[in-house]
Order: C-alpha cells, then sequence, then structure tokens
C-alpha cells in the first residue's frame, strides 16, 4: 500500500518535469532583436527551398496582452508580420507570420484578451492617413477605422468586439483630405 502510495507523488514529478521540459521548448525565443530575428528566420525558412531572407522593422505589444506583432521587411521589400506570444519563463514563442505583395494587410490575432484587427503595411510617401475596414460580405455590421502612423512601413491595431463573429473585413485606404486612395501596387511605388 505504502508503494503505491509513493507512485502517486512520483508519476506526479514526472509529469510536471516532462510539461516543463515541453513549455521551455516551446518558449525558447529569446528576449532581445538578435534572437528573435534568428528565430523568425528559421521560422519563415522552413520548408522552404530559398533562403528568405527578413529584416525586423518594429515590435510592439497589443496592450495588455502576452502577444506581441512583429513587423518585418524581406529582401525583395515585402511587408510581413509576425505573432509572439511570451511565456512565464519572458520568453517567445512565434505563433503565426505572413508576408506578401500587398501594400497593406489585414490580420485577425488571437490574444489572451480577446481577438485583435491588425493592419501592417507600407505606406509609400506618407500618404495613407487612415484606414477603414468594413464587414460588407456578412450579416455583420462591423467598420472601424484607424489613424495610420506617418511612418513609411506601419502597424496599426484595434480590439475586436467579443461577439463579432465573421471578420471578412474590405479595406479601404483614405488620404488626409478623406479622399479614397486606389489600392497600391509595385508599379505604383516605382
Amino acid at each position: 500500500m505504502k508503494k503505491k502510495l509513493l507512485y502517486v507523488p512520483l508519476c506526479i514529478v514526472v509529469i510536471g518535469f516532462g510539461y516543463t521540459l515541453f513549455y521551455f521548448n516551446q518558449y525558447s525565443t529569446e528576449d532581445n532583436r538578435a534572437s528573435i530575428h534568428a528565430d523568425l528566420t528559421t521560422w519563415e525558412n522552413r520548408g522552404s527551398e530559398e533562403k528568405i531572407e527578413i529584416k525586423i522593422l518594429k515590435m510592439t505589444q497589443i496592450d495588455n496582452t502576452t502577444s506581441y506583432v512583429v513587423l518585418f521587411e524581406t529582401a525583395d521589400k515585402n511587408i510581413g508580420y509576425a505573432q509572439l506570444l511570451k511565456g512565464w519563463n519572458r520568453q517567445f514563442k512565434i505563433v503565426q507570420s505572413g508576408s506578401g505583395t500587398n501594400f497593406v494587410k489585414y490580420r485577425d490575432l488571437k490574444t489572451n484578451q480577446g481577438m485583435y484587427g491588425i493592419l501592417a503595411g507600407k505606406n509609400p510617401n506618407l500618404q495613407i492617413d487612415h484606414i477603414t475596414a468594413k464587414s460588407e460580405f456578412t450579416d455583420e455590421d462591423f467598420s472601424m477605422s484607424l489613424t495610420i502612423p506617418k511612418d513609411e512601413n506601419f502597424l496599426a491595431y484595434k480590439k475586436l468586439p467579443s461577439n463579432l463573429k465573421e471578420t471578412f473585413l474590405t479595406i479601404t485606404l483614405y488620404d488626409e483630405n478623406g479622399k479614397e486612395i486606389e489600392p497600391l501596387s509595385k508599379e505604383r511605388e516605382k
């Protein structure tokens, strides 16, 4: 009977040790730019034949959440983002990332404080003043407007209502006079 009672604490210790090792392996990116850059470069190159080089532009904590967003640029001048979570060991885990040729990208990010709408992109000649995003193709009536920082590359976010079910949003760009800007393309930027 006493041997059986000894197995219970031993099992708890082994399971706890295993979980701690798993956790530290998941949250292994150190809280410094060099470590984030190295791990994000590895993440972006997984399964890829050609090597993708990135340059980190900004890193922002989303309000008082454990989520951080890293804005980066690829060697071919495309903008990308990555969501990182900060663990209780004060290190990061990369959750998701994306990059592409669009000048402005919208993405929903799930955080420990709810959903956030993230806009990331380029603002050539600082012509974008604000962006609206509307849910036009769903039954829900939702829109948001975000003022864009006066910077060549930007990251803006807003907390989404908790009752919002669909976030397929149409994005419209505006200049400082409220005039709609045609979607940007690489040809226009050059």
